[in-house]
């Protein structure tokens, strides 16, 4: 079992921007020390709900902070920057970190980014996959060119290489259904927050990733999945369920707004998203807090983790610990308490 978190810098009315990130600095510091696997980090623009608009910068920070966790993309959205810098920065992170990136790369899926940046949403699939051929091609060739229907690229050669070879692991994050068999032709492993998809097509999911890895690859070698989770964990349940309240409704409320316009019919491509924001402003308290979250007292959670493995078959957790503003000091305390309390009993 492998245990990492994910830091999405929200901002709420109480923090500056300095403190967002300099305790995000700081949880990655403790995650290192209480034995997670990694720190995942992901890209927003132009609102609250998350503010690390160039995962880059932040990633290359946290290199210098850390020695042994692996840092991890949870995702870069490909179509606001072009694949040659994607290429190049990310090669210098691995670098930076001598070859500790885990490279999470999606296709977006917020309407205002978009517009923000001027970039279309139409046909963003299409774009991925080739954003997706030529950042590997600029990592593995010594020279490359590109003659496509969104990008032409005279022959260049790319500078740095990333460290581990042929490159980092690939990561996608996977939303509708037919993203996982997509995910698995294509080599990517799988990032999945599913906070209210019931078990039984998770399940169903999931077995169609795994089986359409073995079809395609020959074997179940590289294929792997992480479920992306809000935990939180106190002394007591009670304590625990208190701490998250607010900070849970609060995300799920501001994720509802910016996940799919309120009005018009979004592109064919993310018609998924419309039924999520739906299912988001249908949330009561108690059924985001019980079926979005893992939280309790370490037993309590560690129990929670393991139906999880039995019921799915997931071997590697991210977890949300600092989602919606919940306060810094008890971050730390919930992070240290499953460090401490909740990873040894999966060892």
């Amino acid at each position: 079992m492998k245990f990492s978190i994910q830091q999405l810098l929200s901002l709420r009315d109480w923090q500056s921007h300095r403190e967002v990130y300099a305790d995000t600095v700081e949880e990655a510091r403790l995650a290192e020390d209480v034995g997670f696997d990694a720190v995942w980090l992901a890209e927003h623009h132009f609102s609250e709900y998350g503010i690390a608009p160039s995962l880059a910068v932040l990633a290359g920070a946290l290199a210098r902070e850390t020695r042994r966790v692996r840092l991890g993309t949870a995702v870069v959205v490909a179509p606001f920057i072009h694949p040659i810098r994607i290429a190049e920065e990310w090669a210098m992170v691995d670098v930076l970190s001598e070859g500790r990136l885990e490279f999470g790369i999606g296709r977006g899926y917020q309407p205002r980014e978009f517009r923000g940046l001027g970039v279309s949403m139409e046909r963003t699939r299409e774009r991925f996959d080739e954003i997706v051929e030529i950042v590997k091609r600029a990592w593995t060739e010594p020279r490359v060119s590109h003659q496509g229907e969104f990008y032409s690229i005279p022959e260049v050669e790319v500078f740095p290489k990333p460290v581990q070879r042929p490159h980092p692991p690939l990561w996608t994050a996977a939303v509708s259904p037919d993203t996982y068999p997509r995910a698995a032709r294509q080599g990517f492993k799988i990032l999945t927050a599913p906070s209210f998809t019931p078990w039984d097509v998770l399940r169903k999911n999931f077995d169609a990733y795994r089986a359409t890895w073995r079809e395609t690859h020959g074997s179940d070698a590289g294929a792997e999945i992480i479920m992306n989770k809000i935990i939180h964990v106190a002394e007591s349940s009670t304590q625990a369920r208190a701490d998250v309240v607010e900070p849970i409704r609060w995300f799920f409320r501001t994720q509802a707004g910016l996940i799919s316009d309120a009005e018009g019919v979004p592109p064919e491509q993310y018609r998924f998203y419309r039924r999520v924001r739906e299912n988001l402003l249908a949330l009561s308290d108690e059924t985001a807090v019980d079926q979005a979250a893992i939280v309790g007292d370490p037993e309590e959670v560690a129990d929670k983790i393991r139906a999880h493995h039995e019921a799915l078959g997931v071997t590697y957790f991210m977890g949300s610990f600092a989602r919606g503003g919940i306060p810094h000091d008890k971050v730390m305390r919930s992070m240290r308490l499953f460090g401490e309390k909740v990873i040894p009993r999966f060892a």
